[in-house]
């Protein structure tokens, strides 16, 4: 599956080649999470997330899309905004 980043330079990315996907905190103290592929001496950074929660959706999102063989996913076209709200209120 190819997916397609989230940042000011999206690039394609093969998560066919993509060893493992996960977690990468910016700082100690800073919420912001990566989400990130790794595979080999290589490491591609997903998505920038302002919290771990995010990150968590967006995996989540990303695994449903392998899961239905889904050709190419756009992360720029996915908002959890809303999500996150919905979360925060239940």
């Amino acid at each position: 599956m190819w997916i397609v980043t989230r940042s000011d330079w999206p690039i394609l990315v093969n998560l066919s080649r993509a060893a493992q996907i996960g977690y990468q905190q910016i700082a100690k103290f800073d919420p912001r999470t990566r989400v990130i592929a790794a595979a080999w001496e290589q490491e591609f950074v997903l998505a920038e997330c302002p919290d771990g929660n995010e990150a968590r959706q967006l995996v989540d999102r990303i695994a449903q899309a392998l899961a239905t063989n889904t050709p190419l996913l756009d992360l720029r076209e996915i908002d959890l905004t809303g999500e996150n709200a919905a979360a925060e209120h239940s």
